[in-house]
């Protein structure tokens, strides 16, 4: 019944996210523009930028860390990987970087090895990112299908973060998975109240609502899962339970 998660990239800011521009790098037109266009989706050439900013600034993490955000965007993980290993190599506590090889090697399916530079950010000195190391703990937990350790991850999330939203919707998702479709309802309609357009909050709200019988109200989240976005998963799955729903309502019409 849960709906797969959002592709990496569409579950920003939750495990990945764009870098905070460096303030040593403010002056750089070109790393700012760089991470702008890559914030909006274009990477080409965001990676056109990096590169050039590379060339003059060679040995400086940020820019590499950057670049390898942008390959990961193009799910180029072997470039990701390598630019995030030499981000590091040049500064061995620069966990934002090792956060996101976490994130690059998790989606390549490599979960050991993500979950080792996952623990490493928590072991570090960084505390923004301890709190995304254990929020991509939750979602690696999640793909285990170790809901206990899952929904643990994201609590601590919360209590470190009350406004880490994606939180919410990420424990929300495990409670279904463990048939909590009480608590799975309270995390979904939390985090649809700062992101009332969300989809997969929307369709597995839907969810939570049947199994307590309110159809009526359910059938108004699936129609705002298929309005937010119909070429999805969730939306063409709203679809296909709105027909029906309607279909119902035909015959029992007939009946009558």
């Amino acid at each position: 019944m849960v709906a797969s998660a959002a592709s990496l990239w569409a579950c920003s800011p939750a495990y990945q996210r764009s870098p905070q521009t460096n303030p040593v790098l403010a002056d750089l037109v070109d790393y700012r523009n760089g991470l702008t266009l890559l914030r909006e989706g274009r990477a080409d050439e965001a990676i056109v930028m990096l590169k050039r900013c590379r060339l003059a600034n060679p040995s400086d993490p940020a820019v590499i860390n950057a670049m390898g955000l942008a390959l990961l965007y193009k799910k180029d993980h072997a470039g990701a990987n390598k630019a995030f290993a030499e981000a590091l190599k040049v500064d061995p506590g620069f966990m934002e970087a090792r956060n996101n090889r976490g994130v690059s090697l998790m989606d390549e399916g490599k979960l050991d090895e993500a979950g080792k530079d996952f623990e490493a950010v928590l072991d570090g000195s960084a505390p923004a990112e301890k709190v995304n190391a254990r929020f991509n703990l939750g979602l690696l937990a999640t793909k285990q299908k170790r809901w206990d350790d899952a929904e643990r991850h994201f609590s601590l999330v919360l209590i470190d973060d009350s406004k880490y939203l994606r939180a919410f919707r990420e424990r929300g998702l495990v409670r279904m998975a463990r048939e909590d479709f009480r608590g799975a309802l309270e995390d979904l309609l939390r985090f649809l109240k700062d992101d009332p357009t969300d989809p997969i909050a929307n369709y597995n709200a839907a969810l939570c609502l049947l199994t307590t019988g309110r159809r009526d109200l359910a059938i108004r989240y699936m129609e705002r899962a298929l309005e937010a976005a119909p070429e999805s998963d969730e939306g063409q799955r709203a679809h296909r339970f709105l027909d029906a729903e309607r279909n119902r309502g035909a015959s029992a019409e007939e009946v009558r």
